[in-house]
């Protein structure tokens, strides 16, 4: 007998505590913060733009066409990007040659 009074209290206090209420209720705000707009009709919209889910922003269509091969090995571009004249037009490419040069290197650059 104990055991049902004692299931029977815990079941009205859960639901009827004005302390486990009031909880709940004032972390939520009653207006928002931030002021919302209103939604038109949907018949003002239909006629007015397209609907953004059929329009595909430019970025998201190049993705469409699929890879391209384009990769085209060339030595004349390998010795342009790599070779000796580039390094010595850069400062960064003067650096890798002297790098190179201390090291004892035989080969520079490309």
């Amino acid at each position: 007998m104990f055991g049902i009074r004692c299931r029977a209290l815990i079941a009205v206090r859960t639901v009827s505590s004005p302390v486990s209420l009031s909880r709940f209720t004032k972390s939520i705000p009653s207006t928002p913060l931030r002021p919302t707009i209103s939604q038109p009709s949907l018949t003002q919209t239909a006629f007015a733009a397209p609907i953004q889910s059929q329009t595909r922003a430019f970025s998201a269509s190049a993705c469409l066409a699929g890879k391209r091969a384009t990769y085209n090995p060339s030595r004349r571009v390998q010795k342009r990007r790599h070779g000796f004249l580039a390094r010595i037009r850069s400062r960064g490419g003067r650096k890798i040659i002297m790098r190179r040069r201390a090291k004892g290197r035989k080969n520079l650059s490309w």
